[in-house]
């Protein structure tokens, strides 16, 4: 069984999994090559990414005014996964197959970039876990939003983070307090006035940096820098010491 046709029994469709598998070969990419390589109309190719953006399993980055794409890590196949109910077992072995296989070719798409942009709600989910992969995390900007676009994905991710002692220190709006937002969220929390907040949240973790822009279709950007990260844990340290308890 190739890569194209595992990739279509997860839940891809052919030409997103064509496109995908190309991506991936190329690693950082103009759209251009991308066209040439699956030789699909250049429409086609589009519409293509815009759904792979959608579904997490692929960014851009924006350098000199143009758009690169790439794939996001193939462990983030593991959410399509998520999403297909019917022979979940037989899905999961084909797909740890396919991530075996794509782990592999990683070591030839491997790009020096250090920023991503994900759209849509399951790019958001796809900076969450890896959220989960950390043992702490400050949060600047929490009013709500996070619970109000995401649904139940903020309980699921809060109950994972307490199981895993992930320790959060929150900077949140004053709305927020004695709501579920407070409540849910484990670690140590302080507070600025709600006339502060705004639709953007920023997450440091490990040496990264995540933004979100909580839209009612999601934006998040992702830089990976240990200078930025300690540049807004410094920052962090500001707010934090001036906000209420």
């Amino acid at each position: 069984m190739n890569l194209r046709t595992s990739l279509e029994q997860i839940g891809l469709t052919k030409t997103e999994a064509k496109v995908y598998l190309e991506l991936f070969k190329l690693g950082s990419t103009k759209s251009g090559p991308l066209v040439r390589k699956t030789e699909l109309h250049r429409a086609t190719v589009y519409d293509v990414l815009k759904r792979l953006l959608e579904k997490g399993l692929a960014s851009y980055i924006i350098r000199e005014k143009t758009k690169y794409f790439e794939t996001s890590s193939p462990e983030h196949l593991l959410d399509v996964l998520e999403e297909e109910k019917k022979e979940a077992e037989k899905k999961e072995d084909i797909l740890r197959a396919v991530v075996k296989n794509l782990e592999k070719m990683k070591q030839n798409a491997i790009t020096a970039e250090t920023a991503n942009i994900f759209v849509g709600k399951r790019g958001a989910k796809t900076v969450f876990e890896d959220i989960l992969n950390y043992k702490e995390n400050w949060v600047i900007g929490s009013s709500g939003k996070f619970l109000k676009i995401m649904g139940s994905y903020f309980y699921q991710f809060q109950k994972r983070k307490k199981e895993r002692k992930i320790h959060t220190k929150l900077i949140a709006s004053e709305r927020v307090i004695g709501t579920e937002v407070e409540t849910s969220v484990y670690g140590e929390k302080r507070f600025i006035p709600k006339e502060y907040e705004s639709p953007v949240s920023t997450i440091i973790y490990g040496n990264k940096v995540a933004t979100f822009i909580w839209l009612e279709n999601p934006i998040t950007f992702l830089i990976e820098s240990k200078e930025a990260a300690e540049s807004y844990r410094n920052y962090y340290m500001i707010m934090w010491n001036s906000a209420k308890r």
